[in-house]
């Protein structure tokens, strides 16, 4: 299970805001900075409306920090975030969040698989609330799995579209650091499948506590989920190519550390 990080190791903006945040990425990432805003700078041109709000050299830092993060070692960031540790890792992280925060918000079914055994399943199945610390990238479109991976079926409220900054994966979404989400199922024919929804802070009580019984809202996630599954199914055998051929492969299960780390620190 991800420890919750103490505020000095979180990746969630804090209220100051970032100005500490993006002069440090500025810095640290120098001549890659640079590279990364020419290209940022030409997509702002085109879609101008991203820049409503906050000062230009704010917004062009952030999505220059997303784009950092789409094209370089996400998985080393993801690792390190949700570590719960202090370190450098954390401005970047903050910067990314708000910069995936200006990007446009995708709700409905999405799929990510993740290595996971009989003990991250029972995990799942013994608990309703999952918190994912660090950022969590799914696809639109489902994807056929390889050995020891299990599906995870996401229903969506507010995952960021990534192809204005990485288009070359145009069925990409990221769930930003804290967020929320609710176990639905645990399936286990023929192949596991765990089903989660997306979750507001207003269905989480101050206890941190989720309601127990079944919600309107739970319902119309498991058909939506359901439906997409049906339609991801009639293309699995199909050979995908070209720029939405990816497949997200999480670096750790939703809410959890990766696996070799959870069973090293059991």
């Amino acid at each position: 299970m991800q420890p919750v990080p103490v505020p000095g190791a979180c990746a969630v903006p804090p209220a100051r805001g970032l100005t500490e945040e993006r002069a440090w990425l500025r810095k640290t990432l120098n001549s890659q900075y640079d590279v990364a805003a020419s290209t940022v700078s030409r997509m702002l041109s085109q879609v101008p409306g991203l820049r409503v709000g906050m000062q230009a050299d704010e917004v062009l830092a952030d999505l220059v920090g997303v784009r950092v993060y789409l094209t370089g070692d996400s998985a080393g960031l993801d690792e390190a975030v949700r570590s719960a540790a202090p370190g450098p890792h954390v401005p970047l992280a903050r910067v990314v969040t708000s910069g995936l925060k200006r990007l446009p918000s995708y709700r409905g079914a999405t799929q990510l698989w993740a290595a996971a055994g009989e003990s991250e399943l029972d995990w799942y199945r013994n608990r309703l609330l999952v918190s994912e610390w660090a950022f969590l990238t799914a696809t639109t479109a489902g994807r056929p799995g390889m050995a020891g991976e299990v599906e995870f079926r996401v229903w969506s409220m507010t995952a960021r579209r990534t192809q204005l900054i990485d288009p070359s994966v145009a069925d990409q979404v990221l769930f930003v650091p804290g967020t929320n989400f609710k176990v639905l199922e645990v399936r286990d024919e023929p192949n596991p499948v765990v089903l989660l929804r997306e979750l507001s802070t207003a269905e989480i009580g101050e206890d941190g506590q989720v309601n127990t019984g079944r919600s309107m809202f739970d319902d119309l996630a498991l058909g939506g989920l359901d439906q997409a599954a049906q339609a991801w199914a009639q293309v699995a055998g199909a050979q995908v190519a070209g720029p939405s051929g990816a497949r997200p492969t999480a670096s750790a299960p939703p809410g959890l550390l990766s696996t070799a780390m959870e069973r090293t620190s059991a």
